[in-house]
């Protein structure tokens, strides 16, 4: 296979990850038509809803697995055609049921390119940079995902069905992946050299897997609950509830697309420390200044905060001397999940006992251990 200049490299991965956010914001942008089409109550919509997170939990020792047999770029590849082929089949799923299995399988192949993507950027970065890149790879997930949800209003506001909608937007998709599939980072170099496959994570994946944890709560948190922390604040029925949520995505986007600049000027520690104090000190500004403004400024710090540390842990977990990148990336991943799935109902328990405003204080709190455990973060040389 030819050899590409590494900005061509650098370019096909970030086609994949602007691909992954747009087809995952396609799907969320009709959830509420979902709702309506199968006429689904809260309840019954939060269980449907529950497939895809434990669609994407099974899939990761597999997607590791997978990576380091087959490598990463053939896997990318597979997982984003099967990613947005079930994208598809949700459209046309013809019960609740078949929704909800559906929503298992498009879990699962969204998770796989999740971890052979990041293998992907990990082997651009260390092969032909040498420099932090993975926190723009993940802006483009972002951008991809503000994409997805304005692409999504456009065609509701056309009052298009959401199987055209899904069609469309999956035909694109697999083009951009059949286009880039020839400028991807050919082979695994990493692969090739003796790296346990299966192994227990050490002291310092563990230690990772702690910070993406608290990361990941804070950001499943934010997702779930700054809507209506807003809306208390405001006071008013009116009032556009998704503001706070507004700017904590658009700073949390921008933050990435800025990351690698500032983790090459204060280093991967520097700048964990940094995330946690724009979180606590976020979060410190929207509860006890409790003002629209105050909110709106204090949710966007907190998406400046979160920006990076994912992408900066996935970095550093592909350094491992134990494991194969995509095996680090995966278990990495399982304890970063287990973030996104405890943390919106935790912070629910704690607002029905203490009111909302006294559960973020929670996140408030995570934003600090992200402090203490970024101390014993090792730098890499």
């Amino acid at each position: 296979m030819a050899q590409h200049r590494p900005i061509v490299y650098r370019t096909s991965v970030s086609v994949f990850f602007f691909c992954c956010g747009l087809t995952f914001a396609t799907w969320a942008a009709r959830i509420p038509n979902i709702k309506d089409q199968f006429q689904l109550d809260e309840a019954a919509l939060g269980a449907v809803l529950f497939m895809l997170p434990f669609g994407s939990l099974v899939a990761l020792p597999i997607a590791g697995w997978a990576v380091s047999h087959f490598g990463s770029r053939i896997i990318t590849y597979l997982s984003a055609i099967l990613y947005a082929a079930f994208l598809v089949a949700l459209g046309y799923a013809p019960t609740v049921g078949w929704l909800s299995g559906f929503l298992f399988m498009f879990g699962f192949w969204g998770d796989v390119l999740n971890i052979s993507v990041n293998t992907q950027a990990l082997e651009a970065q260390q092969q032909f940079y040498e420099k932090p890149l993975m926190s723009s790879f993940h802006g483009l997930w972002s951008i991809g995902a503000l994409g997805g949800a304005f692409f999504g209003g456009l065609f509701m506001k056309a009052n298009t069905t959401t199987v055209f909608h899904f069609n469309t937007m999956a035909i694109i998709i697999a083009l951009l992946a059949t286009v880039f599939l020839f400028y991807m980072v050919p082979k695994d170099k990493i692969k090739s050299e003796e790296h346990k496959i299966f192994a227990l994570p050490d002291k310092s994946l563990l230690l990772l897997g702690a910070i993406c944890f608290c990361c990941a709560l804070c950001e499943g948190a934010m997702a779930d609950w700054s809507s209506l922390y807003y809306k208390q604040v405001v006071n008013n029925l009116k009032a556009v509830s998704t503001t706070g949520y507004t700017a904590f995505a658009f700073c949390m986007a921008a933050g990435r697309l800025i990351g690698d600049k500032v983790t090459i000027r204060l280093g991967y520690k520097g700048v964990m420390f940094l995330d946690s104090f724009l979180i606590s000190a976020g979060l410190a500004l929207a509860i006890f200044a409790a003002t629209p403004i105050a909110v709106i400024i204090g949710f966007g710090l907190v998406g400046f905060g979160v920006a990076t540390i994912i992408p900066n842990v996935y970095s550093l977990a592909g350094r491992s001397k134990t494991m194969a990148p995509s095996t680090a990336l995966a278990a990495v991943s399982t304890l970063g999940f287990s973030g996104f799935l405890i943390g919106p109902p935790m912070i629910g328990f704690i607002a029905h006992e203490t009111g909302l405003r006294w559960a973020l204080i929670t996140v408030l709190i995570l934003g600090l251990v992200i402090a203490l455990f970024s101390r014993k973060v090792k730098e890499p040389a």
